[in-house]
């Protein structure tokens, strides 16, 4: 185990490296000028030049690339066009809002997946299971911001259940904040891993260990998570650990809607601000979230079932 969490550790070099390339090489893609977004209405072509000379945009492409990497190593990330100061504070602190809320929404996604799979495997073919399957096949094909507004509209204008801007303050007056966005990508996330969980569970159930607990008299909630759960619980854990760059990408546009200070509300105004530091850093902060995720995705396999041995 320690040596293939090892081995894992170091594959985070080259994988950011191929990250910090791809980003740096799109992100100069994107239509518009930074220079031009920044000095605004007092872009001159004089000030454009100038600004470009202080800032190496006229240095070659490579050469940008070789300094950006050069700095990085030393901990120097650049500094913002927009905010005019070093993006590694202006990062660092929406680092733990972002884990959070993806956090928050991964425990309320499998609050809302274990019962609806459980049900709908149990009453499988009647209307139960139908109508689980035509709900959560009907949110899959729901995008997250409109899903957001509506939640937003309805449990925070209307009912004013819950906030719909911010993410509090700390301990529970976080969650309670963070709770509707939460929701939202959680909603978004159940319907693939239900209809995951599902099935594996109606196949565990004609297995013979199944049958014989019953035949024991086994009470049913001990049979449901010792034979049940834990026998299907692996095509689940699969299904989470492929779409956790889905659900990352969902999470920043969920920030925007609920004007969260993470960082994938950074990200979007820095795209809209061409601001190249701050895109650099943040996507490289996500990439490093998806490892890690992917990471504990690989040892819970091996928690879940003796049978699965990693090795490097």
């Amino acid at each position: 185990m320690v040596r293939y969490f090892g081995w894992r550790v170091a594959q985070i070099v080259p994988v950011l490296f191929g990250v910090s390339l791809v980003v740096f090489l799109l992100i100069r893609l994107i239509p518009g000028d930074p220079v031009t977004t920044m000095l605004a209405s007092r872009a001159t072509p004089q000030l454009v030049q100038q600004a470009r000379d202080q800032l190496h945009l006229n240095e070659p492409i490579w050469q940008q690339y070789w300094d950006y990497l050069r700095n990085a190593v030393h901990g120097n990330f650049g500094v913002s066009f927009f905010y005019q100061e070093g993006v590694w504070p202006l990062t660092v602190p929406r680092i733990p809002v972002t884990v959070e809320l993806l956090a928050f929404a991964s425990v309320l996604s499998l609050i809302i997946t274990f019962p609806a799979a459980t049900l709908a495997a149990a009453k499988r073919g009647g209307w139960v299971d139908q109508v689980l399957r035509l709900t959560f096949t009907t949110a899959l094909g729901i995008p997250s911001f409109w899903l957001g507004l509506i939640l937003a509209l309805y449990l925070g204008v209307r009912v004013k259940l819950f906030p719909i801007v911010g993410s509090g303050s700390g301990g529970l007056d976080t969650l309670y904040h963070l709770t509707l966005p939460a929701l939202t990508i959680a909603l978004s996330m159940a319907p693939l891993q239900v209809r995951a969980l599902r099935s594996s569970m109606i196949e565990v159930m004609t297995a013979d260990y199944v049958t014989t607990a019953r035949a024991c008299g086994l009470r049913r909630r001990f049979v449901v998570w010792s034979y049940l759960w834990r026998n299907s619980i692996l095509p689940l854990i699969t299904v989470v650990g492929v779409n956790l760059g889905w659900l990352i990408g969902g999470t920043v546009i969920v920030e925007q809607v609920f004007s969260i200070p993470g960082l994938g509300s950074l990200l979007i105004n820095s795209i809209a601000t061409r601001d190249y530091a701050i895109i650099q850093l943040v996507t490289t902060v996500l990439a490093l979230l998806i490892i890690g995720a992917n990471l504990l995705i690989d040892l819970a396999y091996a928690l879940f079932d003796p049978r699965v041995t990693l090795q490097s």
